[in-house]
């Protein structure tokens, strides 16, 4: 699934995030940590909002599942 705008698959993402208790948590904690990994948390889940076992792949700098 393929979002043109931002607003698009920034919402997308969101609704999935907040109707989901741990992935709330992981997005609300990324947060705190580096708000762009959030960002990028986002963007993976908007993508693959079934994924499950979610990881920063540093060396990449993406999440893998």
């Amino acid at each position: 699934m393929k979002f043109s705008k931002e607003k698009n698959w920034k919402s997308a993402g969101l609704k999935v995030i907040n109707d989901h208790k741990g992935k709330k948590k992981a997005y609300e904690s990324y947060l705190k940590i580096d708000p762009h990994i959030a960002d990028e948390y986002v963007k993976f889940i908007s993508k693959h909002p079934n994924a499950v076992y979610i990881s920063w792949d540093s060396e990449r700098k993406r999440f893998v599942a």
